[in-house]
């Protein structure tokens, strides 16, 4: 889901995981952003799913006015978009939403899903643009990325994407249970589909291509304080994890 140089390992290409974002997309996009047991195979409707958007968004904004940031309410990006359910909510509250995803697939669904929130726009890019936004989101994405090394190189991507006096907001789940670290599904899932089985059959059967990391919070703290930034305040996420306000350093 991006480009590292130097030392940092590189497992995974970005057209894989593009490829299997773009499966995803294909077969059950709505479980594919939010993952509830119960939500699998077209168990989301649209209204619900897009209220939980809303609820998030809400709670996040919430926050963010009890820190006084960001400074402004003109430019928030979405990274890790998806179909766009926090995208259309922070477009009700900023000028200009941008949501940015690394399927094609996704990006095509929020364009069409949102065709009625004229001041959100969606892109196709495996890393932030260069902004600055007021308000910096990525929820549910940092977790999936091939690794720990690439996950700390995107929390410093995204905190180069805020504006000075604006806010990142991002979650991360601090440690994993057994069977999520081993991901048998997901292992299953890349062999089979390798196979030439559809990712229609595969799904059908439980299985899945997504990958789950966790970063302690020792780890973010270093990275951020590495990106000269802030961690301002965290909250407890539940399965999630913990969610991160970060800001710049004031000068």
């Amino acid at each position: 889901m991006g480009h590292v140089s130097g030392s940092e390992s590189k497992p995974e290409t970005n057209s894989q995981q593009a490829r299997d974002w773009d499966d995803l997309a294909t077969v059950d996009p709505l479980w594919a952003v939010l993952s509830a047991d119960e939500k699998r195979n077209g168990g989301w409707r649209l209204d619900e799913f897009f209220a939980t958007g809303e609820a998030e968004v809400e709670r996040i904004l919430a926050t963010a006015e009890e820190l006084g940031r960001p400074a402004r309410r003109v430019q928030a990006l979405d990274f890790g978009c998806g179909v766009g359910r926090l995208t259309r909510a922070l477009a009700k509250n900023f000028v200009e939403a941008v949501g940015v995803d690394i399927s094609g697939s996704m990006v095509e669904q929020a364009r069409r899903l949102n065709a009625s929130a004229e001041n959100a726009a969606f892109e196709v890019a495996d890393e932030p643009p260069g902004g600055p936004f007021d308000l910096v989101v990525s929820n549910l994405v940092l977790q999936h990325l091939p690794n720990h090394a690439f996950a700390r190189v995107y929390i410093k991507r995204l905190i180069a994407a805020a504006d000075r006096e604006g806010l990142v907001v991002f979650q991360l789940p601090t440690h994993l249970p057994l069977a999520r670290r081993i991901q048998p599904r997901r292992r299953a899932y890349a062999a089979l589909r390798k196979l030439g089985i559809t990712p229609q059959r595969l799904h059908a059967g439980g299985l899945h291509p997504v990958r789950m990391l966790a970063l302690p919070e020792s780890d973010v703290r270093a990275t951020v304080e590495q990106a000269e930034a802030t961690i301002a305040h965290t909250e407890d996420t539940g399965d999630a994890g913990l969610r991160y306000y970060v800001h710049h350093r004031s000068p």
